[in-house]
């Protein structure tokens, strides 16, 4: 075969530089008109098209970098167009946001949408977990794999370990009264109890998940929990900037941090060679390795995954509804003053150990009350809970979603909703308590709160997490006195959003001295 012949013909055959321009102009004039096209269709036409929202919204989505500026506010802004535009708006041509409180459990719990594209970012190491999942069928096989660890019986048995770091807790505010300057005859000491809160909780979680306390109450720093608070900040990032993630890790998946990866081996190698068996979540992973069907076994790699998951979302999420309870209580001493009379009902079971037993206090009215009150007012997930469309579906019989949409669910809008809850805006725990509904005939509307999510998805250490806050705040109010400092007070104003709500600080200093 004659190739340059073959070569000569192909080469006559192509269009000159004139057809070239031409092709292209008509190309990038019928693009163009596509684009327009399908922007104006999905303004004016398309099915979200009557959904109200901003002008800018009708045609582009609203980048949440854009939003989250200062860092940490995207949560305010969300607040702010549900209170706008109404309980469903749009936030780009395919991004709901909604907060009434009926579509919100649909899209949860009874259509049970998958996760949005945003969960793939929270990969590690290219594994899924019980979190970042976006896969029904996985998520339902590593649930049940890991909801022993949480139930109720299994948590009793853990009440011991809690009550260790609560020990500690109790003797470092104690230890810092006693080195302070008497005060009008009374020894007083300013603490950081937002800083103390994220302490214990890391120390709970550490004895109770894998065996061992990180001792943070103590020495203030250890380079797990340190590593996994600057992960955290670097999480939050993503979620705010997606698409540039994607560009900087050139769409590799995310590593853990050696720091933490380094850790976390060392302890189940030391676990398996000690052929120690101990009472943790640490333990139930690592006895999945002997099951007998090889998809339930799970593999170093995701047990040290999914450890981490429980460190991150057993710590800050609950110290922070501690830290949040605290200002409340400062901020309301009437409501400080029941919450003490109420615990001082109670006595210590043993007289050498100034700790409660969870069972003397988890019927307790009020103390959940305080509880519940503050997962409302400072919600966990403020920034949203995002699901996306994986069918069609219709929210509250009227509202027609096409598959693909994004649908935020503005939880804490629906917390604050003067529809679902009278002064929604106003910290009072009496609207939980039983005698409050009698007399009002309002109750609680729990269809409108979201405090650990609903449906397959909800948060599996719930019962967990309300025993830790029910220990902690009762034994510290029945202990100790907690006055306010103003200028901490007017700080503790600015909030923020990152992985959790939280003080815009990172820090809240109380007084604090001693019960006569």
């Amino acid at each position: 075969m004659d190739y340059q012949k073959t070569l000569d013909k192909i080469t006559q055959s192509l269009p000159d530089r004139g057809e070239l321009e031409t092709i292209g102009k008509v190309t990038a004039i019928g693009l163009a008109t596509y684009i327009v096209s399908k922007k104006l269709y999905d303004a004016y036409v398309g099915p979200l098209s009557h959904v109200p929202s901003s002008f800018y919204a009708k045609f582009f989505t609203i980048s949440k970098g854009s939003l989250d500026k200062p860092a940490g506010t995207i949560f305010a802004k969300y607040l702010a167009f549900s209170d706008q535009y109404g309980d469903v708006t749009k936030l780009g041509p395919s991004t709901l946001l909604i907060s009434d409180k009926d579509m919100i459990k649909q899209v949860l719990q009874q259509d049970d949408l998958q996760k949005g594209a945003i969960y793939d970012l929270f990969q590690k190491n290219g594994i899924d977990t019980t979190f970042s999942t976006r896969s029904k069928t996985l998520h339902k096989q590593l649930r049940r794999l890991v909801s022993p660890a949480f139930s109720i019986k299994y948590l009793n048995s853990l009440e011991e370990h809690m009550h260790d770091v609560l020990e500690t807790l109790m003797d470092k505010i104690d230890d810092k009264v006693v080195a302070s300057s008497p005060e009008q005859g009374q020894q007083v000491a300013e603490v950081d109890i937002w800083k103390l809160f994220q302490h214990t909780a890391l120390d709970i979680i550490g004895t109770t998940a894998f065996g061992q306390t990180f001792n943070m109450i103590k020495t203030e720093s250890h380079p797990v929990p340190d590593t996994i608070s600057e992960e955290m900040r670097w999480s939050s990032w993503v979620v705010a900037h997606p698409y540039l993630t994607k560009i900087l890790t050139l769409g590799r998946p995310i590593k853990s941090n050696p720091v933490i990866l380094k850790f976390m081996m060392k302890t189940i190698e030391d676990r398996i060679s000690s052929g120690e068996r101990r009472n943790d979540i640490l333990q139930i992973l690592l006895d999945t390795k002997k099951l007998e069907d090889p998809k339930d076994r799970l593999s170093d790699i995701s047990i040290i995954t999914e450890t981490i998951l429980f460190l991150i979302a057993g710590s800050e999420t609950t110290s922070n509804t501690l830290g949040f309870a605290i200002i409340e209580l400062l901020r309301h001493p009437d409501v400080l003053a029941k919450l003490r009379a109420e615990i001082d009902t109670l006595e210590f079971p043993t007289s050498d150990r100034a700790l409660f037993d969870h069972d003397q206090l988890k019927s307790l009215p009020y103390l959940n009350a305080v509880i519940n009150e503050t997962l409302r007012m400072d919600a966990v997930a403020a920034a949203g809970i995002e699901r996306q469309a994986d069918k069609d579906v219709t929210l509250g019989g009227r509202l027609f979603v096409p598959k693909g949409t994004a649908v935020i669910c503005n939880v804490y809008h629906a917390h604050l909703n003067e529809k679902y809850w009278p002064n929604a805006r106003s910290f009072e725990p009496e609207r939980w308590l039983p005698e409050t509904a009698a007399a009002t005939g309002i109750k609680p509307d729990m269809d409108a709160f979201y405090p650990f999510s609903v449906g397959s998805r909800n948060c599996v250490g719930k019962n967990f997490a309300i025993m830790e806050m029910r220990l902690v705040l009762a034994t510290l109010i029945k202990r100790f006195d907690l006055s306010p400092i103003p200028d901490e007070m007017e700080q503790a104003k600015e909030v923020r959003h990152f992985v959790t709500l939280t003080v815009a600080n990172n820090s809240f200093n109380v007084m604090v001295r001693r019960r006569q």
